[in-house]
């Protein structure tokens, strides 16, 4: 036992001196960050060496010198710069000490860990395949190390009191333990080696021979999913998990707050939205929005909101939208519905899954006029009203269809279709076929002409929560991109850009994922509803754009509005 203190108090002295020696060759910013959390379950915590521990959660960042620690159902997966993975499981401590990656010569790099109580399953990365001299683990009063190069995947338990008890199992590699008890030479793949007190450690075992406990122990930490071996950005794997476990949050929240209508997906310039009686704010991209919220873009803004059915609205500038209603229930479309006022200003509508599946279900007025779809399948129209006197009697209109068929019932009588490609105006004092004063009719044509141009994300149903997430991430990859290409020649600002790239292709993958789902479940409702023998017609929609993908660092073409550029995925 003495001798073993003694050899934990020798590595500390000599990991302290190895950092002296590295420090004076490479700079101490390149080991500032050693690893970050890949994932967590239950109750686990982080503690910085200068810190008070604090829950730990995916996507944090750690140094050397930190410590995690685990409750009686938590577990924690951290991932190392060269590649290495820890599994960290219930009831657990676990401390990385010494921690140094160089890519370019693994002889420099080292990395000691200190389980001081628990199980750990550890997967070598470079330094540990390349340099197994490089790596020291201590587990309670005993050592563990690789003996050979090549890597290794093992798990080591130990449980220090009143006197240390322990094992190993080996699934791939060769590694040798020193116990308290004496040593064991040499563990090799599907053995299994224990140590207790009072007695010599027996020769390995093949693991099939282990006690039930222990291989249910160590079943359960191999059955658990890693990440790869391969060597990571620390920075930004950290950002990329954390937004997949972001998603993965919103979606649970999301679910349980099935009031949740739409997101924000681009904006331009000033747009402030209202919830309910409760004050304005900013419309940023990526917030979400329940029945009973308005819209305002005010003199210059622009502002594209999509709805969890697939239903896309376009405000153009000097525009007042509310959401009287929505509910959608993807497995139940015929009880689903959409009621919304274009107060005034303009408004390109896209219809989404509420429309294919439950015609009456969709509500539409713009000033004092009340727009009807007449076809049951997609459509694609803009309409723009100027309505701002009081009593609304002097309201003058227009109306474009891109797709389908509407009908407008407007204060001076009805127009009873407008088609694919036809356009209709309406004022004062005349029937709707007349024609109005050129003058008043250039501003509001102009205007539905303008809301026409907007390239728009497909009108196929998503999963709020993580759209939301993923738009507001685009949006801060497309300013990153901005500020590095600006800039050139700062590379923390480029860095700070691969960052939000990687943060955006993450919850855009995520966002994509859960969206699939969403869609998967409407056509299963769908067809659900057909005769036993009916194939059923294919859902009609919109083109769709392609699904953004990662972001490429080149300048950004920002699509301008009515005196500014566009924010968000698109606009």
């Amino acid at each position: 036992m003495i001798a073993i203190t003694r050899m934990r108090k020798t590595l500390s002295v000599l990991g302290a001196c190895s950092v002296l020696f590295v420090c004076a060759t490479f700079s101490s910013a390149a080991w500032a960050q050693a690893g970050y959390v890949h994932e967590v379950s239950g109750l686990a915590s982080i503690q910085p060496a200068s810190d008070k521990a604090r829950p730990a959660k995916a996507g944090d960042t750690f140094e050397a010198d930190t410590t995690f620690r685990t409750g009686v159902d938590g577990k924690v997966i951290v991932k190392f710069a060269d590649g290495q993975v820890i599994t960290l499981g219930e009831s657990s401590a676990l401390r990385v000490g010494t921690y140094r990656y160089a890519a370019n010569d693994a002889r420099q790099s080292a990395s000691s860990l200190d389980l001081m109580k628990g199980e750990m399953r550890y997967v070598a990365g470079i330094i540990g395949t390349a340099n197994n001299e490089g790596v020291r683990i201590l587990a309670g009063e005993s050592m563990v190390s690789i003996q050979k190069p090549g890597g290794a995947d093992f798990i080591v338990s130990v449980h220090p009191d009143p006197k240390e008890i322990g094992f190993t199992v080996v699934a791939f590699g060769e590694i040798a333990v020193r116990t308290p008890y004496g040593p064991v030479h040499r563990v090799a793949n599907d053995e299994y080696a224990p140590w207790r007190p009072g007695r010599t450690p027996p020769e390995p075992l093949p693991f099939a021979a282990a006690p039930a406990v222990v291989q249910a122990a160590a079943g359960e930490l191999w059955a658990t999913v890693l990440p790869p071996g391969a060597p990571v950005t620390v920075a930004s794997a950290a950002r990329t998990i954390g937004a997949i476990a972001a998603v993965t949050q919103a979606e649970v929240a999301a679910k349980t707050d099935p009031r949740l209508a739409g997101y924000v997906d681009a904006v331009a310039n000033t747009v402030t939205m209202q919830r309910g009686s409760g004050g304005s704010a900013a419309a940023n991209v990526g917030a979400t929005f329940e029945a009973g919220t308005s819209f305002n873009t005010g003199a210059d803004g622009r502002a594209v909101l999509k709805f969890t059915d697939g239903q896309i609205v376009v405000l153009g500038p000097g525009s007042t939208l509310t959401i009287d209603q929505y509910q959608f229930d993807p497995n139940n479309t015929k009880a689903s519905k959409s009621v919304v006022d274009l107060v005034n200003g303009g408004m390109r509508y896209i219809t989404g899954n509420i429309q294919t599946e439950n015609h009456e279900g969709i509500n539409i007025t713009a000033g004092a006029s009340i727009v009807d779809i007449l076809t049951t399948g997609p459509a694609d129209f803009t309409v723009v009203v100027n309505s701002k006197d009081p009593d609304k009697q002097q309201e003058i209109g227009v109306a474009r269809v891109s797709l389908g068929e509407i009908a407008v019932f407007t204060p001076y009588g009805p127009i009873s279709k407008i088609e694919t490609d036809r356009s209709n105006l309406w004022g004062p004092k005349k029937s709707p076929t007349d024609p109005i004063p050129v003058a008043s009719a250039l501003a509001v044509v102009q205007a539905a002409v303008a809301l026409q141009q907007a390239e728009l994300p497909d009108n196929s149903p998503v999963a709020i929560a993580s759209a939301a997430l993923a738009a507001a991430a685009q949006a801060e990859a497309n300013k990153a991109q901005a500020l590095a290409n600006a800039n050139p020649e700062n590379a923390q600002l480029r860095a700070a850009a691969q960052a939000a790239v990687d943060l955006a292709s993450a919850t855009t993958q995520a966002a994509t994922a859960a969206a699939e789902a969403s869609a998967a479940n409407v056509i299963s409702a769908m067809l659900g509803t057909l005769p036993p023998t009916a194939a059923g017609a294919a859902v009609a929609q919109i083109p769709a754009s392609p699904v953004p993908g990662p972001v490429a660092l080149v300048v950004p073409t920002a699509t301008p509005g009515a005196g500014g550029g566009c924010t968000g995925s698109r606009c």
